[in-house]
């Protein structure tokens, strides 16, 4: 309540426009409630001037000035200014905090972080879920009888809460989709999933361009290794023309037929420029390919044999050895096919094989005795015992003449080291290959002395081929789906990088051997 308590007035007079106005003025400090006391009454002088009784209400400018500083004034006794007032409210502040803090327990203000457990921390890189049913960790779900819940339920348990199942539900989907979904990941880990496909585009661009270059990367051995060979099946050789060889079109030359005449052998010359053929008879056939024209040989003069069935010729171009009856071997000459001399065994002739010189000739036969003859001189310079063998079936020596193989007829091909072949009456074989358990039709060494061809013309697949000088066989030749036949013949290219079958069915089939060279 404001109430007068002592008055003191003022009259005064003005003249403003001419014009003469009487204003009663009046100032009462009690009835400001301020509580002044006298001598702050003294020093505050009494700008502001209340009017009591207004006869006109024009105002100078000089009184609306006053009545300002007068406000302003009166807010600065009351409130104490701006940075009192900014002032008061931070300490109220400070006050309200300190009478929380009295009032909380420490375990309140403070928690101890024990690493796995994280309830109480605060992980601002994960952020808290969008909802959150609290009703879900206090039910619990009875698994008795619940089918649809067998795949997350573990054994011989009969109760699960409802914490337990969300985690099992949410692992149980993360298996199924195979990870989070985009909406689910955070953004870290959305950042370290592109950094990964960047790092994997880069490694795949790499890969491209390591395909799309022929250079060397790595310095491959030049040996072969053993247990596996690199081996891709190619159309057949004999193929309808066009033929597919090493990827290129080989149209056909010509086709010879040999009337009453079933080929038993057929060879090509040392030279490339004739092939030789022979059957169960006295004669044989010359094809000769530079002047496309059959050569008709109706026996060889100085010799009394009904049947030549079996030949080879010599790679220095020199000799014809034909295999007679009774352990007679016939030496002929390549270029005249005359009758030059003829060797002769214990036992029957089998088969036989030239050194790379043409020098020497290797024979095998039914008495189990290997035979070394010198052809200049033309007679035996060593025989030997093959190891195990009753009946000799097939024989090869190595290009570089480190090996000697010999094939049996119980399928066992034994590999010897040439200089004990020469030297010893009865050598130990170094290897004795028993993965052919018919008789040995063909062995045959590749032109880099590291593969033997061993074949028998029995039974179907019988074809291997074995590493040298592992002596272990390849466990991928030939695979469990191709369709080999009875091998009869085989060949290797000039360099080792094709190998050729020739099978009961009248089919060449043709192979590519990756660790060499195609030509």
């Amino acid at each position: 309540m404001l109430g007068p308590t002592s008055n003191s007035s003022t009259r005064r007079r003005r003249s403003v426009g001419g014009e003469k106005e009487e204003i009663t003025e009046g100032v009462d400090n009690d009835m400001l409630g301020l509580g002044l006391d006298n001598e702050l009454k003294a020093d505050i002088p009494v700008p502001l001037m209340l009017p009591s009784k207004r006869r006109k209400t024009a105002k100078t400018l000089g009184e609306e000035e006053s009545e300002k500083r007068a406000e302003r004034m009166l807010e600065k006794v009351v409130f104490g200014g701006e940075q009192s007032t900014l002032d008061n409210l931070f300490a109220e502040k400070i006050k309200s905090d300190e009478e929380l803090n009295e009032q909380m327990s420490g375990e309140e203000l403070f928690f101890i972080d024990r690493g796995d457990n994280s309830e109480g921390v605060l992980d601002q890189s994960k952020p808290k879920p969008a909802w959150h049913d609290e009703d879900d960790d206090q039910i619990t779900l009875n698994m008795t009888g619940r089918k649809k819940l067998q795949d997350i339920r573990h054994k011989d348990e009969k109760e699960l809460s409802g914490d337990k199942l969300k985690q099992r539900l949410k692992s149980q989907f993360e298996n199924l989709t195979g990870s989070k979904p985009n909406w689910a990941k955070l953004k870290s880990e959305k950042e370290d999933r592109k950094r990964k496909d960047a790092s994997s585009d880069e490694e795949d661009d790499e890969e491209e361009d390591l395909m799309k270059r022929t250079g060397d990367y790595l310095a491959s051995s030049k040996s072969l290794t053993k247990g596996f060979i690199d081996v891709k099946k190619y159309t057949d050789a004999n193929k309808a023309s066009p033929s597919e060889v090493d990827g290129k079109n080989n149209p056909k030359i010509q086709s010879v037929f040999m009337e009453k005449f079933p080929i038993m052998t057929a060879h090509f010359s040392a030279n490339g420029e004739e092939v030789i053929m022979s059957a169960k008879s006295k004669w044989f056939y010359v094809y000769d390919m530079i002047a496309g024209k059959i050569i008709h040989i109706p026996y060889i003069r100085g010799i009394q044999e009904r049947k030549l069935e079996k030949f080879e010729v010599s790679p220095d171009g020199q000799y014809l050895a034909f295999l007679g009856s009774y352990g007679q071997i016939y030496l002929l000459s390549a270029k005249t096919k005359e009758w030059i001399s003829t060797l002769k065994m214990n036992g029957s002739a089998e088969a036989v094989a030239f050194s790379k010189d043409g020098k020497t000739l290797y024979s095998t036969g039914d008495d189990g005795q290997i035979y070394i003859w010198n052809l200049q001189s033309r007679t035996c310079q060593h025989r030997f015992v093959d190891d195990g063998c009753v009946k000799g079936t097939s024989i090869a020596v190595s290009p570089n003449n480190m090996y000697l193989a010999c094939g049996s007829y119980s399928g066992v091909v034994n590999i010897y080291d040439h200089h004990d072949c020469l030297s010893k009456t009865r050598p130990k074989p170094s290897k004795a290959i028993k993965n052919l358990t018919t008789p040995t039709s063909k062995v045959l060494f590749n032109s880099t002395n590291e593969i033997l061809s061993i074949a028998s013309s029995a039974v179907n697949k019988a074809i291997r081929l074995v590493h040298l000088p592992s002596y272990s066989v390849f466990s991928n030749f030939p695979e469990l789906n191709d369709l080999t036949g009875r091998v009869n013949s085989l060949d290797f290219s000039p360099r080792s990088g094709f190998l050729t079958l020739g099978n009961n069915k009248g089919q060449a089939l043709l192979y590519r051997l990756k660790h060499f060279s195609e030509s």
